[in-house]
């Protein structure tokens, strides 16, 4: 077969055929970016697996890629994913990837759902309530953490508790009073699920026993989403919940629903937890950061005493979280820096990109190697490859940063997520000190097992002791709208 001139780059393995499927399977998405590291192009395309791959690793690229976003879709492979890892029905499934095609001129079941995820949790929406909810989530358990330890220490694993914390803090807000996760077996199936997922979805011989894992984690929370609709629990839960209920119940059984928010649950927390990890491990191993950021958050707590109790009380204002932005920042630098995830896309009609320089034919996959993009020093400048806190303060590169995608494919929960992260990192830095068993801070990797994460997990255990601060102990601390 010809190939056009226009066609990227094809580059080649060592080993004939399945190099590149070695190289993937050995590196994870780290392969990418080592391949645009290699060959310093803005777009490369390697075959794999009989069809495909285009790598693109260049920021340069991104605008021609947001502006065709039915023609190289994110959507359909979402559509296909959420189907096939939550196991719906044929129908449900079928229903899910329909009219997704670039000439489509009927709605979308897909995009209709996250039509009114965004509306719901828009600043129109109910986002704000949410963070009300999840704030004061995260006070309640601050408090019941310093009852706890007193005077004295609690020494926990790092990653575990940040992950129960925001699991806690995130279901309350969105499926309120009578959340399923507080059950603490669906807290632990979604888990099991989430974190052996591509097993699951690779797997579509036997795998209830090559998959149990995930398999079996999966139909515990699915039982518990299922009674949870059943139940009409979804009208006293938030905005999002509702509104997804609401767009998709008519073309879904309660089954497919529970599935559907089954694999919901990956989208509203398994970046969000190593997200919080990893802001508040590169907070608290640096000295100077940790005391910047509690001298901004300082400066939006109010502090005074009680008039019927004469006990301090101190009030971070949840409005004025962006006027302490190293919180914000942090956290982006943290998902620039520790990012390991890729941005996928579907082509599904022939394409050009950039000024007529590259055509992609349908049926490729298209890759956008994230780390490629956020360390790449020509974008970056010469600090690309350290963490620098303060990063995202001033003006950053357009179209460089993927930490919640980019185009019409942003995480439409970016602005929950990042104040709920905020608002934790605020009251535990203000309220107790975190320091390493050892007391020396190591670095301890990242754990690239789960492709379909954006920012893994550390590789190794980080165990700390948390112990309330003196000059804490005797205030009160709130959270104020």
């Amino acid at each position: 077969m010809s190939k056009d001139s226009r066609e990227p780059q094809e580059v080649t393995a060592t080993i004939p055929y399945i190099g590149h499927a070695i190289g993937l399977f050995w590196y994870r998405s780290a392969y990418y970016t080592r391949l645009c590291q290699k060959w310093k192009a803005p777009i490369i395309s390697i075959s794999m697996f009989g069809g495909t791959v285009h790598i693109v690793g260049s920021a340069e690229l991104m605008h021609s890629l947001h502006r065709q976003v039915k023609t190289a879709s994110f959507w359909y492979l979402e559509a296909r994913f959420t189907a096939e890892l939550g196991g719906l029905s044929r129908d449900a499934s079928r229903k899910l990837v329909a009219n997704l095609e670039p000439a489509s001129e009927e709605r979308s079941l897909l995009i209709d759902g996250l039509k009114a995820t965004q509306q719901s949790i828009s600043p129109l929406g109910g986002v704000d309530d949410m963070i009300r909810t999840a704030a004061d989530v995260v006070k309640a358990r601050l408090d019941n953490l310093a009852k706890e330890v007193g005077k004295n220490t609690s020494t926990t694993d790092l990653w575990a508790w940040v992950q129960h914390e925001i699991t806690v803090a995130t279901t309350e807000s969105v499926y309120g009073p009578e959340n399923p996760y507080r059950d603490s077996k669906v807290e632990a199936g979604f888990w099991n699920f989430a974190d052996d997922n591509i097993t699951l979805l690779l797997t579509n011989f036997l795998p209830r026993f090559i998959a149990s894992k995930a398999f079996n984690g999966r139909a515990v929370v699915v039982r518990a989403m299922s009674s949870y609709f059943a139940n009409s629990s979804q009208e006293h839960g938030s905005s999002l919940v509702k509104a997804r209920y609401l767009a998709l119940s008519s073309e879904m059984n309660h089954d497919d629903l529970a599935r559907f928010e089954c694999v919901n649950g990956i989208a509203i927390m398994t970046n969000t937890v190593p997200t919080a990890f990893w802001t508040l491990f590169h907070i608290f191993s640096d000295p100077v950061l940790l005391e910047e950021v509690r001298k901004q958050v300082r400066a939006i707590t109010k502090t005074e005493k009680s008039p019927e109790t004469g006990v301090l009380e101190s009030k971070i204002s949840l409005m004025r979280l962006k006027d302490a932005p190293i919180l914000f920042s942090t956290q982006q630098e943290a998902l620039r820096f520790r990012a390991t995830g890729s941005g996928p896309r579907m082509v599904m009609e022939d394409m050009v990109m950039g000024n007529d320089q590259y055509l992609l034919k349908k049926d490729s996959i298209v890759i956008i190697a994230n780390r490629a993009l956020h360390f790449d020093k020509e974008t970056w400048g010469e600090t690309a490859d350290s963490f620098r806190a303060d990063r995202f303060c001033g003006k950053v590169p357009g179209n460089a940063f993927r930490g919640f995608g980019g185009g019409l494919n942003l995480c439409p929960g970016r602005g929950f997520a990042m104040a709920e992260v905020a608002a934790l990192v605020a009251m535990l830095t203000m309220r107790f000190d975190v320091v390493p068993v050892g007391k020396v801070w190591v670095e301890p990797g990242q754990d690239l097992n789960n492709m379909t994460i954006q920012i893994a997990p550390p590789g190794r255990k980080v165990m700390v002791n948390i112990a309330p601060r003196e000059d804490s102990r005797e205030e009160k601390w709130y959270f104020e709208s």
